[in-house]
């Protein structure tokens, strides 16, 4: 007996399929779509795609510090 798929109830399944069927070729173009959404997703008009993910980066670093304080008397290197 086969084990249900995980993806049975999303698009996932029907897209993996799709892009299994197309071979290797569409990889490319499929990488190149994600990663162009991506940059339209992070940047707006004329920003740098690397000082948006520094930025994103400092952020991340500040919620983790703040959600994880160093205990009192500790000091940094």
């Amino acid at each position: 007996m086969r084990a249900p798929s995980p993806w049975k109830h999303s698009g996932a399944s029907s897209a993996l399929r799709s892009w299994a069927q197309t071979g290797p070729d569409a990889a490319e173009r499929i990488a190149r779509a994600v990663i162009d959404f991506a940059l339209q997703m992070l940047t707006e008009d004329h920003e740098d795609v690397a000082d948006v993910l520094r930025h994103l980066e400092a952020v991340g670093v500040g919620q983790a510090l703040d959600a994880h304080p160093a205990p009192a008397g500790a000091h940094h290197g």
